[in-house]
């Protein structure tokens, strides 16, 4: 594979020579213990039978070897450990060493994860990432390609790529059915994953909480059942990186401030400036013809009293929805402050309200509402959602914690080709990366909104930030 690279001085596109990737193995990772029999079928709740059937945007951890002798060595230990702690890892995670049966039920037959192992010849991993990677680079390093329903058929929960590159430094790429898990929960396997290879003695185990607090509906109707916000199109999206360093989400909270939200959170005024910029570009582009709407998935582990176990596992988010108005205010403060009041409405009275049978259709209803809102031929949906201070950036196998932390692209099936994006922390932890991915032509406009780019900047080195 030929990778080209930007200059960051000239703008120009530079090749990087004999640089290709090798496949060197394909297999499939079981769990080092069998899964017993009683706990072999599990019921999915309600928010995973409305999770579409396709693959989560993949995530890659990236960690240097400081060690410059026994490269050979240190890649043998590298591969070894990985692979024995992920058998052990998946006992207690055992969903993901299953197959999705049906949209009520998960089988876990200790399948396992399909696991790939890779070389990047003829490069370093700090010359890899010493340079303005574009998106597509970052997607060959995954085992499947995001967008993809490749493997689907099969229904791998997870699906895992290791690329090694010549300096002993590695990536580890992972694609998870998002049926199974939400981001919140890959960062958990992740953890735990990790904490198994370096032997710690807290160990993270999943809590299967989900089904008993939001148990599924059998008969889930038809429209639900593979739930896609806006029909399929034939447009081809792109995905692009806006950075946030501190000073800007500092500059930002104070734009956005007002008598009664005096501390809007990081996560709101990116949010807010991203719901803002793809307004704009969509008046541009489509002459006020369309009607923008913003779907903001709140993570439910926190908004009850007592709180769920973060280490719940699952798809545990409710889908709140914002449509805009012609008539409405674009400035950052009305914008911020009503995205906040729509996520504070997500209390523990609200989750309570969601819980038993008449909770069940209350739940239905809305997403029937949401699913009606958004199919109207003149909906443009922007899906934002975040899992910034959930340690994205704090993934440690024993080698210390991931030079960077990238997500993929989000594809093209993104609850049926909706535009969106997903907030994660920098590498310094006090930042915010937004992966944005909208059509094509829409992204011509939205990365030169200059009211973005006085606070974000556009794929930066990703060392620097």
């Amino acid at each position: 594979m030929d990778i080209l690279f930007y200059d960051s001085h000239t703008s120009k596109i530079q090749e990087a020579t004999d640089v290709h990737i090798e496949i060197i193995s394909t297999e499939v990772v079981k769990p080092a213990s069998p899964t017993p029999y009683h706990i072999r079928k599990h019921k999915l709740s309600i928010f995973d039978q409305l999770t579409p059937h396709m693959y989560t945007t993949p995530f890659v951890f990236f960690y240097p070897n400081d060690q410059r002798t026994n490269v050979t060595k240190v890649i043998l230990e590298r591969r070894q450990r990985l692979k024995q702690s992920l058998a052990e890892t998946l006992v207690s995670f055992y969903p993901l060493a299953g197959r999705i049966k049906d949209n009520v039920h998960l089988e876990y037959n200790d399948d396992g994860a399909h696991y790939v192992e890779a070389r990047i010849n003829d490069i370093q991993l700090l010359d890899f990432l010493g340079q303005k990677l574009e998106i597509h680079l970052i997607n060959k390093l995954f085992p499947v390609q995001p967008g993809s329903r490749e493997l689907l058929s099969e229904t791998r929960s997870l699906m895992i790529q290791i690329s090694i590159f010549d300096c002993g430094g590695i990536a580890i790429g992972v694609s998870f059915a998002h049926k199974v898990v939400d981001g919140i929960s890959i960062l958990t396997f992740m953890k735990a994953w990790a904490a198994t290879a370096c032997e710690s003695s807290e160990r993270i185990h999943p809590s299967f909480i989900s089904p008993s607090i939001f148990p599924p509906l059998p008969h889930l109707p038809k429209e639900l059942s593979q739930l896609s916000y806006v029909k399929i199109d034939n447009h081809n999206y792109v995905t692009k990186r806006f950075v946030f360093d501190r000073s800007a989400l500092a500059a930002l909270k104070a734009k956005a401030a007002t008598s009664t939200f005096a501390k809007p959170s990081s996560v709101t005024v990116v949010t807010g400036l991203l719901w803002k910029s793809f307004i704009l570009t969509s008046k541009i582009r489509c002459e006020n013809k369309k009607k923008p709407i913003l779907l903001t998935p709140v993570n439910l582990r926190t908004r009850s009293s007592p709180p769920l176990p973060p280490n719940s596992f699952g798809n545990i988010v409710f889908t709140t929805f914002v449509p805009w108005m012609d008539d409405s205010d674009l400035d950052l403060k009305i914008l911020a402050n009503q995205i906040r009041n729509i996520i504070t409405t997500i209390d523990n009275d609200f989750v309570e309200g969601m819980k038993g049978v008449d909770g069940i259709l209350k739940v239905i209803q809305h997403y029937k509402n949401l699913l009606r809102q958004c199919s109207y031929s003149n909906a443009e949906v922007f899906l934002i959602s975040s899992i910034c201070k959930q340690g994205f950036c704090e993934v440690d196998f024993g080698w210390g914690k991931p030079i960077w932390s990238s997500m993929g692209s989000l594809g093209t099936n993104l609850y049926g080709n909706a535009s969106g994006a997903v907030l994660t922390d920098t590498r310094s932890g006090d930042g915010i990366q937004a992966w944005v991915t909208i059509k094509e032509e829409d992204m011509a406009i939205f990365e030169r909104n200059q009211d973005l780019l006085g606070f974000a900047s556009l794929n930066p080195n990703p060392l620097e930030n």
